[in-house]
């Protein structure tokens, strides 16, 4: 009987490793009802290897939320065309193709966690400005329907995404792309029009 041979990762790659891991094992468990024990298993390692990176569960999920909000402003900056919502929601969805159960973990779980909340809110904040930067050239821009505005934007991207990667072909994202890049527009000239 043959047995499978020992993979030796480097000390970066084994962490990413473990970050992944531990992203679908929060991601399909939750937070209290996963143990180390449980992403250990999910990474294929033991549970003494995962200590030695981490050394609680909570710093374990602080990691996995940082990790994946610091992969969403590398790849923006990378593929950023100026200020273009676009760029945006392209770094969205590598990122979220990357790792899927990250990104819902920092959009719907983290939030409801009281401990990781501040992770989560402080990411939607930032998307939010964004948000809000990008219909400063509209006439929601600076008016009560604003800061509305900029977080309806945000969750209908948000949600479209995480509905995209359970149904949607990666072969397809461009498509995905081409109908988020209709409909933001469209969004935003109806609520400028009706606000007038």
């Amino acid at each position: 009987m043959a047995s499978n041979p020992r993979v030796l990762l480097d000390r970066e790659t084994r962490r990413e490793s473990i970050l992944q891991a531990a992203a679908t094992a929060f991601a399909h468990q939750g937070f209290a009802s996963t143990s180390m024990d449980d992403v250990a298993a999910e990474a294929g390692i033991t549970r003494l290897i995962l200590y030695r990176h981490f050394d609680s569960k909570e710093a374990l999920y602080i990691a996995v939320l940082t990790r994946v909000r610091d992969r969403f402003t590398e790849e923006f900056i990378e593929g950023a065309e100026g200020r273009r919502a676009l760029s945006a929601i392209r770094a969205l969805l590598v990122v979220a193709r990357e790792n899927p159960d990250a990104v819902v973990l920092l959009w719907r779980h983290a939030a409801r966690e009281p401990q990781f909340a501040p992770y989560a809110e402080a990411f939607r904040e930032r998307t939010v400005e964004f948000a809000r930067a990008l219909l400063a050239p509209t006439s929601l821009s600076g008016g009560p329907s604003e800061m509305w505005a900029a977080e309806t934007l945000v969750s209908f991207v948000f949600d479209a995404l995480l509905h995209w990667l359970e149904d949607g072909s990666p072969a397809r994202d461009d498509e995905f792309l081409t109908l988020i890049g209709a409909s933001l527009p469209a969004l935003v000239s109806v609520w400028a029009a009706a606000g007038n």
